[in-house]
């Protein structure tokens, strides 16, 4: 079996093994308290370590000119090993529409990897200083590993409302890789009232034995022991960010919708089909 149908093979095992345990709530808690323990526990450093010396993904391609001639990859590197997110992207507008015409051609609600299809979100995640952001950040060649362009729309009542905080409002951290870097980029107007997307600060370095058990962390915990580390990360269409995936986050209850690109850069993982 050659390395393209293993991966095949592996992807579609992954997806089938996902979809089973969505189905069982009490399974996918176990399974989920153990992979964290896995990628993030106290063996986590030496892992990292590993995966950047012996380092084999192949390398992304970088487009020749940057949307992002602005961007300052080192301090953001450096914003980023210390606080786990950093501001300072701004997509031009003339690209946002371009995005906004596939997001009406296609009439989706969710398009998963649309870089594929879509040669401006592809130009965005093979950004030559976003890739160089993700390299420094990870400590290697990074792995493209999916993108995510979806709405978000408001309850159409109290009830359905309260059940979106209860299943989807909560702070908690994605345990995706080794490490891994997300880009968020706003396509429409988000403020207060849309839900922003909200990071506790510096909340991505090492977790305790209790986070490891559960990824979740309720409202009244956060304000407790975070207070002003809270951030609500709010702007203009075209506004982005990079965040530590490992960082406790939240899209918060809003009652606007609001239209997202995520892009996720990964050490190792090999992305799903």
């Amino acid at each position: 079996m050659n390395s393209t149908a293993r991966t095949w093979t592996y992807s579609h095992f992954r997806l089938g093994l996902k979809k089973y345990l969505n189905r069982n709530p009490g399974l996918l808690k176990f399974v989920r308290a153990l992979r964290a323990i896995w990628v993030l526990g106290p063996w986590r450093a030496m892992l990292v370590k590993y995966h950047q010396r012996f380092n084999r993904n192949q390398p992304l391609p970088r487009n020749l000119h940057s949307l992002f001639p602005g961007l300052d990859v080192d301090a953001t590197v450096q914003t980023l090993e210390r606080s786990g997110y950093s501001l300072g992207i701004q997509v031009p507008d003339s690209q946002i529409e371009q995005i906004l015409q596939f997001c009406q051609s296609t009439n989706k609600r969710k398009f998963r990897n649309p870089h594929l299809i879509c040669d401006t979100i592809r130009q965005i995640t093979h950004d030559p200083k976003i890739i160089e952001v993700a390299s420094q950040y990870l400590g290697a060649e990074p792995v493209l590993y999916q993108t995510d362009l979806y709405w978000t729309l408001p309850p159409t009542d109290e009830q359905k409302q309260r059940r979106m905080i209860a299943q989807k409002s909560r702070f908690h951290y994605d345990v995706g890789d080794f490490r891994s870097l997300a880009v968020f980029v706003y396509l429409t107007n988000v403020t207060a009232d849309c839900g922003p997307h909200v990071v506790i600060e510096a909340t991505h370095q090492k977790k305790s034995a209790w986070n490891l058990l559960s990824r979740f962390l309720t409202d009244q915990v956060a304000e407790q022991k975070y207070g002003n580390r809270i951030k609500a990360l709010t702007g203009q269409r075209g506004t982005g960010f990079f965040e530590d995936l490992t960082c406790y986050h939240k899209h918060s209850a809003g009652r606007a919708e609001r239209l997202v690109l995520t892009i996720t850069y990964m050490l190792q993982r090999t992305p799903l089909l």
